[in-house]
């Protein structure tokens, strides 16, 4: 058997799990608040981002908008080269209030989902039932799509790029019974639009279909949101399992984690937002090239600020990020890593 590349594509299946808890960076709460008047509301908010990944895998954003990947890789027992990009940065929710009601409808994307290129889109109701709760159901596609390789296995060849998008739906009950208790269920289906993975292996099929990247991608959440110094300082634990059901058993893995988020308002126009997370993953099968079933531990941590009304805008609050997030496999060719620095500009309306 010859040992080739194994270029999982997991910097996708497992870095969004990990980088939705680090990055969420809400302005005021931590959880959803369902304005008192109908009408329209929303946020938006516009910036740039410096990233440099450490990956074997990705290839770029949108057919080649941002490329962070080599197209020739040679090396197959090493920890990946990194690549450092300059993205744009676009994150926006729009929502219509019914108040009578206390129903709203809403579309917009995750600015958690900004550093794995792989931007979701969101439309979705939520609903106030009172002592009972915020009840919210929302369908997720992908609304920028990222690229990987058709076989990312190929060594001393040029890889051609494919791309991989994600359809599904996210349910969330938030302050339950009146309490700061939070549920988040997430379901979506990922597909590669032309999957070749271990083509150029010499593989036999059954082996290929071990490194089948398509399948479904599940994630819970319950979390407690604590407010302290009256409402100054607000500090979220969350738990976290997740299952990436992939047709390759050797890609599928699933895990256990927990995040924090902790928010500070230093005054009326300073806030601070910071976040860490940890996850382990257990890969079911074994490998059918290392020959042997990987592992892997992940660390994040990421530090916002938010400063209102900078040089006299009063509507807008500029906020920067920086965040690193680190992913450590008992195979050093798929380690991976990821720190970025992004500023822009934050406006609720």
């Amino acid at each position: 058997m010859s040992r080739n590349v194994v270029a999982r594509p997991r910097f996708f299946i497992s870095l969004s799990g990990c980088l939705a808890a680090v990055l969420s960076s809400p302005l005021v709460s931590a959880v959803t608040i369902i304005p008192e008047k109908s009408g329209v509301s929303g946020y938006v908010n516009l910036g740039l981002g410096v990233i440099d990944i450490e990956s074997n895998m990705v290839a770029g954003l949108a057919r080649g908008i941002v490329d962070v990947g080599d197209a020739v890789t040679d090396d197959i027992d090493s920890a990946p080269d990194n690549d450092t990009a300059v993205v744009p940065m676009f994150n926006f929710e729009v929502s219509y209030t019914f108040a009578e009601s206390r129903t709203q409808v809403y579309i917009g994307n995750l600015l958690e989902d900004f550093l794995t290129f792989d931007l979701s889109g969101l439309a979705g109701v939520r609903q106030d039932v009172g002592g009972a709760g915020l009840f919210g159901l929302a369908l997720v596609s992908t609304s920028l799509s990222a690229d990987v390789w058709e076989d990312p296995y190929q060594t001393g060849v040029k890889r051609e790029d494919t791309e991989r998008t994600g359809r599904g739906y996210r349910l969330t009950w938030e302050r339950m019974f009146d309490s700061g208790m939070q549920v988040e269920y997430s379901s979506k289906s990922i597909d590669i639009d032309t999957e070749r993975s271990g083509q150029g292996l010499g593989l036999g099929t059954a082996e290929q279909r071990l490194l089948d990247r398509n399948g479904d991608l599940k994630r819970l959440e319950v979390g407690y949101e604590f407010r302290l110094a009256g409402d100054r300082q607000i500090l979220t634990p969350k738990a976290v399992y997740r299952d990436a059901d992939l047709d390759g058993r050797a890609m599928a893995n699933d895990g256990y984690g927990a995040s924090l988020n902790y928010i500070f308002v230093q005054d009326q126009r300073l806030r601070w937002v910071f976040n860490v997370a940890y996850q382990t993953l257990d890969y079911d099968k074994v490998n059918p090239v290392y020959g042997q079933r990987d592992d892997a531990n992940q660390y994040g941590i990421s530090a916002t600020t938010f400063y209102s009304a900078p040089f006299g805008w009063t509507p807008w609050a500029f906020n920067a990020t920086a965040a690193y997030f680190k992913e450590n496999h008992d195979i050093d060719f798929y380690d991976t890593s990821v720190a970025a620095f992004t500023v822009g500009l934050f406006r609720r309306f």
